[in-house]
């Protein structure tokens, strides 16, 4: 498992609310339009798959970032740590 960070532009609300709804189901809102997700390959291409049938990608930015070092936090929340099970 890998720890990522996906954000996102989106300019639809419509749109937007789904894609959220989605990455919510993955993972951690840590910021409006930051989510902070543990995923496998195979979850990883499943949410893009999925994510590609939510955006128009003409207009919409998704981004996911491996996040390789040691997450700090100054201020509120604490990061996603990797789960201690895994649901197939």
């Amino acid at each position: 498992m890998k720890h990522y960070v996906i954000v996102y532009d989106i300019p639809d609300d419509g749109r937007r609310d789904k894609v959220a709804t989605l990455l919510a189901s993955y993972g951690e809102r840590v910021q409006l339009s930051v989510f902070e997700c543990w995923l496998d390959g195979a979850q990883k291409m499943r949410l893009r798959e999925d994510l590609l049938e939510l955006i128009d990608i003409a207009e919409d930015a998704v981004r996911f970032y491996a996040v390789a070092e040691e997450v700090e936090t100054l201020g509120v929340g604490e990061p996603l740590q990797p789960p201690n099970s895994y649901v197939i």
